[in-house]
């Protein structure tokens, strides 16, 4: 029996924030993608239990082209980080890391409606990619309802368990930090003056990232992460909002004053597991976001290492347009690979460096290393270099 097929100039396969920042940034330049995703369009939008928010770089606002006025509205800028490496009973700032910033801290639910109302989205939704192959110069998806989709290049944007990446046999390099997280939205007495705070805990962290305040009562409010073990996690995440709310200001201190719960705390939890891959690339097929990697939280870089996929992969197809070769080259999609990988690399080891260190170390170890973060705080090249590298 056949089946129905149409031919696309690019489909990204994943309509989640990393195939919407693609999509925008392909659209931008001239390109007409497709976009397939299994859930209703109108759905695309429907993200308010999502709790999460995300620091995004200066170089990650540029790329997403976020304007000054939309940044003012759903964004709070971030003037200082406050890192602390946990030896004393409560966060004393001056015995943290100080760390300038210019990132802007955004909810991931109002990126994603700013993706949506500024692109116009064209793909095939409800359906699911249930399997792949390249034949005559292109990469054929074939979706649950049995119609068959070409493409010169098909991009996949599918999340850590992409079906896209398994079934090209692109190993994944797997760990599970036996760690979860509990994150959403919290009120606190005192201004945050736009810090953000990161303490590390034995066996976990806490951080808070500013949030633009928009309460009538006056109250301050924040953005967190807290991060346990797993095993303790199960019990501790189970308490009432009010009773982790008093756990958190034991772990933390009064940096912020009183903290409280809202009075719909939507709080979320995930399981912390990161993966990478060797190779991001297939015949006509490239991985993005967190199909190609997925990284520990506690240096909050996710997204923008997404957005900076995003971006290269982008620039290598106009690069391939503008000399009229073909997209889905091999040699192209190589170098969207080489121009990726060590970044990628760098950030990954990075992010599960300081967590061996600063959160699963024997206690000699961690207090060794959060000692080293006082005397960074005192060494100004150190802390210039730090602030490039976060800004990246």
């Amino acid at each position: 029996m056949s089946h129905p097929k149409t031919v696309q100039e690019i489909v990204i396969v994943g309509a989640g924030l990393a195939g919407l920042i693609q999509y925008r940034a392909l659209q931008s330049r001239g390109f007409k993608p497709f976009l397939i995703d299994p859930r209703p369009q109108h759905a695309l939008g429907l993200s308010n239990a999502d709790t999460r928010s995300t620091a995004l770089t200066p170089r990650a606002v540029g790329l997403l082209g976020l304007s000054d006025d939309w940044l003012r509205e759903h964004g709070q800028q971030i003037t200082e980080m406050v890192v602390d490496g946990g030896l004393s009973p409560a966060l004393r700032r001056e015995a943290s890391l100080n760390l300038d910033s210019g990132a802007w801290v955004v909810f991931n639910r109002d990126l994603t409606q700013f993706l949506l109302d500024t692109t116009d989205i064209q793909g095939r939704f409800e359906q699911a990619v249930v399997g792949s192959a390249v034949e005559g110069g292109q990469r054929i998806v074939r979706l649950n309802d049995g119609h068959q989709i070409g493409a010169r290049v098909v991009i996949a944007a599918d999340g850590k368990n992409s079906q896209l990446r398994r079934a090209e046999d692109i190993q994944s390099h797997q760990r599970d930090f036996h760690q979860t997280a509990l994150t959403g939205r919290i009120k606190h007495t005192a201004p945050h003056q736009g810090r953000a705070f990161q303490r590390f805990l034995p066996g976990g962290t806490l951080a808070f990232l500013p949030l633009r305040s928009d309460d009538k009562d006056g109250n301050h409010a924040s953005s967190f992460i807290w991060v346990e073990p797993t095993s303790k996690a199960k019990g501790l995440f189970s308490l009432s909002p009010d009773t982790l709310v008093e756990r958190m200001q034991v772990r933390f201190g009064d940096a912020l004053g009183t903290l409280s719960a809202p009075q719909d705390p939507a709080w979320g939890q995930f399981p912390l597991r990161a993966h990478h891959c060797e190779t991001i690339v297939g015949e006509r097929l490239a991985l993005i976001g967190e199909a190609a990697h997925a990284m520990h939280p506690l240096a909050g870089q996710g997204l923008n290492m997404t957005i900076k996929d995003a971006a290269a992969l982008t620039e290598v197809l106009v690069a391939q347009r503008r000399l009229g070769l073909d997209g889905g080259d091999g040699q192209a999609l190589l170098d969207y690979q080489r121009e990726r990988r060590a970044d990628t690399a760098r950030i990954t080891a990075l992010t599960t460096g300081l967590h061996d260190v600063l959160d699963r170390s024997p206690a000699p170890v961690r207090a060794l290393a959060a000692s080293g973060l006082e005397m960074i705080e005192r060494f100004p090249p150190i802390k210039a270099l730090l602030r490039r590298e976060a800004d990246r």
